[in-house]
């Protein structure tokens, strides 16, 4: 009986460059009125160049097309396969989860499917998706593989600061008045993603270098813990990076941390300039030890 695990590209695999074969559902980006999909025909790199360089009239991201999931299950049932683990960004954040889940009702009759709402994004559910292969290839049934994507996703936190809200306010992840306010005060709000899955602003500063000091207390005693992953989330600003992680050491008192890129569709969603702080305090996955 064939198994497998899939993840929808949101998951950033495609920059962990960790071996893997972790089948991707890949999302959908318009840039500019032009649709990309994820991944294949759009990069990091080419995305960011595209918003910090160019320009962009909007950036708008999808689902995946509900009849190419239904062809990708029907191939994998003609392969042999007969259960399927699929991790998928939070429900909070799309349709994604809802669309896997309706067409894997559809395949109930012939393949034992589970759709596991990771109820966040970016590298959390890249390494979510990571252990779930790691778990499958020890014969772990999928109820017990997502129980213990519960246990790692319970000592996850992640905290996101953007230095310029723009992108927030065109996808309606920060209401227009609320960005308007936020802009004439240069209020950079620090975003974290709640249990439910949920993005949600939990404070509220004024210059983006108090943003960023705001994370690193926060995440201060997370991060000396011996037992934790932590690692910085990057949009690809160079300068943003090396004076976060410069921050981190001076602070801290930490000799190296992990720089991972955000997904593009992260990255299409709150704009070029972001910086992330994220830690799996107390339950690290198992992938982590490749950047450790």
């Amino acid at each position: 009986m064939g198994r497998m695990v899939i993840s929808t590209s949101s998951s950033g695999l495609d920059n962990l460059k960790i071996h893997n074969n972790i089948q991707l559902i890949r999302l959908r980006m318009i840039v500019n009125n032009v649709e990309f999909i994820d991944g294949e025909n759009i990069s990091n790199e080419s995305l960011q160049y595209v918003m910090s360089e160019i320009g962009c009239s909007g950036v708008k991201t999808s689902p995946t097309p509900i009849d190419e999931i239904v062809q990708l299950f029907t191939k994998l049932y003609h392969d042999g396969y007969r259960e399927l683990f699929i991790t998928t960004l939070s429900s909070k954040m799309s349709k994604s989860h809802e669309i896997i889940q309706s067409v894997a009702d559809e395949f109930a009759d012939r393949m034992n499917i589970y759709v596991y709402d990771c109820k966040e994004l970016n590298v959390c559910e890249g390494m979510l998706a990571l252990e779930a292969e790691y778990l499958m290839k020890q014969g772990k049934s999928l109820p017990e593989i997502a129980q213990r994507l519960d246990q790692l996703r319970s000592h996850h936190k992640m905290l996101f600061a953007v230095d310029d809200l723009s992108y927030l306010i065109k996808n309606k992840k920060l209401s227009a008045t609320a960005g308007f306010f936020a802009n004439v005060l240069n209020i950079k709000p620090v975003l974290q993603v709640r249990d439910d899955g949920a993005i949600v602003a939990v404070s509220k500063i004024r210059k983006f270098e108090r943003a960023l000091n705001y994370m690193v207390d926060d995440f201060a005693e997370s991060i000396k813990n011996k037992n934790s992953f932590p690692y910085v989330l990057t949009a690809g600003r160079t300068e943003v990076d090396e004076y976060f992680v410069q921050l981190l050491k001076r602070r801290l008192h930490i000799d190296h941390i992990t720089i991972l890129p955000v997904s593009s569709i992260s990255l299409a969603n709150h704009g070029p300039t972001g910086v992330g702080l994220c830690v799996f305090d107390g339950v690290v996955p198992h992938a982590a030890k490749y950047y450790q």
